[in-house]
């Protein structure tokens, strides 16, 4: 059963044009979780982290060495989880802080925006490349423990070449791994039970309702550390006014691009992965759908036009049965 699903979801993945994989099946198994040297294994959260900030470097043109420095830097900070919180007003990744011109509150509890102000002063660093991690990440961070980032360069780098090509490319080579989201409740034959709209409110919108599958959906995404969701919306059609289905909005609007977008083949990965622990019946991303009889192929948006929000191009989209 493993075998055919870890099968499944390469198909799946393959079938995204999006997605820059090359030679996947034949590198699948170092796309798994590593044992890092302090002890434990990465969380697909730690792992989809890593994988922002190797994207915002390659979309700066920063060196690989910089996006070594980044990842070694967000562990020693934050275990590269996104923290809202921390010692006096620091925040997220690189728990970098509002009162020192890092960015507001709001903009950094965005993985994306904190990597990529991290490399705005890291490049501004004289002979950055050439220095001892420890000290390249001390002159940007200026933390009361400038030695305590050597550390963690062996397991920045492998998590770094865990999200490169062969190539060298930072495409999204690792896919998050199958079986990491917990499986919601089926009937003891299997099957799903039958479900109503019955949380009261929605939790994601403070209207409406959603279905107890909905909700558990949710929960395992916002556990990876996806962005929360819009789920119940008044409607004529579709899933959202059944409780059944939630947008991840990529961008506030506009079509998704560099580390958006990679968010959000990242999630559409995950979803598949997942499709059948969490009784997922459709994912909508990028004017592509996925089915689990169909796999992925062509979205026909019913509303035309170059609407983001008509082509999915801004959010993922996500149904339950």
């Amino acid at each position: 059963m493993v075998r055919k699903l870890v099968i499944v979801v390469v198909a799946a993945l393959a079938a995204i044009p999006t997605i820059a994989v090359t030679a996947l099946t034949g590198r699948y198994s170092t796309c798994g979780p590593t044992t890092p040297e302090q002890g434990g294994q990465w969380s697909a959260e730690q792992v989809t982290n890593a994988r922002i900030i190797v994207r915002v470097g390659r979309d700066r043109q920063i060196p690989a060495r910089g996006w070594v420095i980044a990842v070694a830097t967000a562990l020693q900070e934050s275990g590269l989880r996104n923290l809202p919180g921390g010692d006096r007003d620091s925040i997220g990744l690189f728990q970098q802080r509002p009162s020192q011109g890092w960015g507001t509150p709001a903009q950094l509890t965005d993985p994306a925006h904190q990597a990529d102000r991290f490399y705005t002063r890291l490049i501004t660093v004289a002979d950055w490349q050439r220095m001892p991690l420890t000290d390249a990440a001390q002159a940007v961070q200026r933390s009361a423990y400038p030695d305590a980032y050597a550390k963690w360069e062996g397991d920045a780098t492998s998590l770094v070449q865990q999200q490169t090509t062969p190539d060298g490319d930072a495409g999204l080579g690792c896919p998050v791994a199958p079986g990491t989201a917990q499986p919601a409740p089926r009937n003891a034959d299997g099957s799903w039970p039958e479900e109503s709209c019955s949380i009261r409110p929605d939790p994601t919108t403070n209207t409406g309702c959603v279905t107890p599958r909905l909700l558990h959906l949710v929960q395992q995404a916002t556990a990876v550390g996806f962005p929360e969701p819009d789920c119940y919306r008044v409607d004529d059609h579709g899933e959202h006014p059944k409780g059944r289905a939630c947008d991840w909005m990529m961008t506030s609007g506009g079509e998704a691009s560099g580390t958006r977008k990679a968010l959000g083949d990242a999630m559409a990965a995950w979803a598949v992965t997942n499709a059948d622990r969490l009784a997922i019946r459709y994912v909508i991303w990028f004017r592509r759908i996925w089915t689990p009889s169909e796999g992925w192929h062509t979205y026909n948006n019913p509303w035309g036009g170059d609407d983001p929000s008509g082509w999915h191009t801004n959010h993922v989209h996500i149904s339950v049965q």
